[in-house]
Formats: C-alpha cells, structure tokens, sequence
C-alpha cells in the first residue's frame, strides 16, 4: 500500500546519497506481468555493441547489454503494466517531492543483462552544474532535474553486479577523475545496489552512476523510467501531439505525458498535489 507523501527518512536519504530504494514498488503479481509481457516480446531485444565499458578493464566483458522499448504501444495486455508504472503511486509519491507537483514522463526503456555482460561507465555527477539535470536544495525543498526509477523486475544479488553509483556525488563540486569513472580506482567508494524483484531504485539524473558486469545466472531485467519537473523538457521541439494511446490512459498516466508547461497545483489529479 504506498504511503501519502516522501517520509522524512527518504528524504533525508535521498538529499545524503543521491537515491533512495523504494521497497516493494510493484507487487508480486505486478512483477510476473511485466515480466510476461517482455517474455511475449523478447524477441524485439537489440543487443548493443559491446561500447559501455569505454576501455576499462574492471567493467569489460565478453557481450553487451540488451535494450528494449515501446512498451507503451503494445498491444493489451502487455503494455498495461508500463503504463501503470509511468504514474504509479508508490512512486508518485516521491516523484512529487523531489520534481515537484505536475512531474512530466521524459522516457521509458528496458535493460537486460545476461550472464558476461559488460558493465557501464560511471557517468553523470554533479559537476559540472547540468540545468536540466541538476540537483538543489533552497527554503526546505529538494529540486531536481531528470530524475529516474529503476523498477528491478529481477532480484539483484550483493555480487550479481548492474546497477551502481558514487553516493552523494550529485553534490560534487570537484570533476570525478577518469581511473574513478571507470572503476579502476576507489572500487570501495562505489556502492553497488542490492534490490528484490519489485524495488524501484530513485535516483537523480546528475548522481554519477553506471553498472557492474553481470555474472548471475539469471537475467537482469530493470524499467528505466525517466521523468522531469513539469516545466522542463530534454528532447521536445516542434509540434506536441499526444501519443496514438492517450486516450486509452487514465487521467493519472494522462498527467505525466504532456507538453511542458506552467501548472497550477489545485488541478484535480492526486499527481498535482503537493505533499504535506
């Protein structure tokens, strides 16, 4: 049952370290659909070139991840649950203290990892200052720019490698050197995060992250689902026409897929809400 608002431990987690794991975002039931949907469509898996370990020896392996996305045009019942997850309220509710009310969807994809697959580059992180992916605290309030969960649909292992991050780097005021960045120095300071099939992992877009090689035997599975404040937008110009599928949403999903624009907080949708 997800709670009303960002706790005080969560926030206080999250302005420390960069992110926070919100235990059990999905139910059981919600995990076996996702994961059936993507079973339906696994075929459609592009298998990227082997190019995220950017030459580091402790993050190369012998294949690359696996990419998937349009989840949200597939046919029922198989995007029903991506759709749920672009507004759930176990994760809204964090969503709207840290983007604020009126948070707006920027992308949504997959990642797969099978058993050598090569990790990511540590990327990201707090300086130099990204407008559109910063972090800021001012009058009580945390602000960020783009913003994401990572919904695990598999269970991650303490040595089963994927996602990892420096804890706190989104506040860095330093550039990160390149042995770091590439996991060949400092290994200690990177914290690799243990989630269960359901977890959603928030973390801030300019906390510098990546991942470990894969070498569980089962398959890594994780949502990527990126959003940003409502008045701000990476990728849109031009003219905004709602996707083929918007009317099928419900006004919650409806409220995070829209041009960016000025909101007023007194709209009807529980997304605009400002918590207690």
């Amino acid at each position: 049952m997800s709670r009303a608002a960002m706790t005080d431990t969560e926030k206080y987690l999250f302005d420390v370290h960069g992110y926070v794991v919100i235990e059990g975002m999905l139910s059981s039931d919600e995990v076996s659909v996702a994961n059936a949907a993507i079973d339906a469509h696994a075929d459609q898996i592009t298998p990227r070139p082997n190019d995220l370990a950017r030459g580091s020896q402790s993050l190369a392996a012998g294949k690359g991840r696996g990419d998937l996305g349009g989840m949200l045009s597939w046919d029922k019942p198989h995007c029903d649950p991506f759709r749920q997850m672009i507004a759930h309220p176990n994760s809204a509710r964090l969503l709207q203290e840290v983007c604020g009310p009126g948070f707006r969807l920027e992308g949504l994809g997959i990642i797969t990892m099978d058993k050598g697959a090569e990790g990511f580059w540590f990327h990201e992180g707090g300086e130099p200052h990204d407008r559109s992916r910063g972090f800021l605290y001012r009058n009580g309030r945390m602000f960020t720019g783009m913003t994401n969960v990572a919904v695990q649909l598999s269970d991650v292992g303490p040595e089963d490698g994927g996602f990892a991050c420096l804890p706190g780097s989104h506040k860095s005021n330093y550039a990160c050197p390149d042995d770091i960045r590439l996991y060949e120095a400092h290994q200690d300071r990177i914290a690799h995060i243990v989630a269960k099939a359901g977890d959603g992992v928030l973390f801030c877009e300019c906390l510098m992250h990546g991942a470990l090689p894969w070498v569980a035997e089962h398959q890594r599975r994780s949502v990527i689902i990126r959003y940003n404040s409502g008045v701000q937008s990476e990728g849109t110009m031009g003219t905004w026409t709602p996707p083929a599928f918007y009317d099928e949403l419900t006004a919650e999903q409806q409220a995070v897929i829209s041009l960016p624009q000025y909101r007023k907080e007194d709209k009807g949708s529980a997304l605009y809400q400002r918590p207690a």
